[in-house]
């Protein structure tokens, strides 16, 4: 019989960034740039999504409907990439202005003039893929 366990995701994965060029980026030494971030496997990714769904929730039951404003989405982006997000490797983000952890990564997604890593790391995340090990018979 098969163990199915073998096959469960990891906690983590990195994600080498491109440009909104989409061609790779690296630092002045050559070396790539990435993120470390949590995936949809882990409790750190599970928290952080019941969060925003509750939030989503509350605006709901005060509103009374789901109309959310162009800042809201992105504040609301960059506050659930924040908490998932391990480590910017490689790479500072100076308009952060000593920030550091969740403070300096939900500043950095919410800046839509790098936008493109924002979108990179929200499409990452959500790919198991990312997080998994293949059995290698496919």
């Amino acid at each position: 019989m098969f163990d199915i366990t073998t096959l469960a995701a990891t906690d983590t994965s990195t994600l080498e960034l491109v440009g909104g060029d989409d061609a790779p980026l690296f630092d002045d030494k050559g070396k790539r740039l990435s993120i470390t971030v949590y995936g949809p496997g882990s409790k750190v990714y599970q928290r952080a999504q019941a969060r925003q769904q509750n939030q989503l929730m509350d605006k709901i039951k005060k509103r009374g409907k789901m109309d959310q404003s162009a800042e809201e989405k992105l504040a609301e982006q960059a506050d659930f990439l924040a908490a998932c997000t391990v480590s910017f490797n490689g790479f500072t983000y100076p308009p952060a202005n000593g920030l550091d952890g969740q403070e300096l990564f939900r500043k950095a997604y919410a800046d839509p003039s790098i936008g493109f890593i924002a979108t990179q790391v929200a499409a990452h995340i959500n790919d198991w893929a990312n997080f998994t090990k293949s059995s290698g018979l496919s």
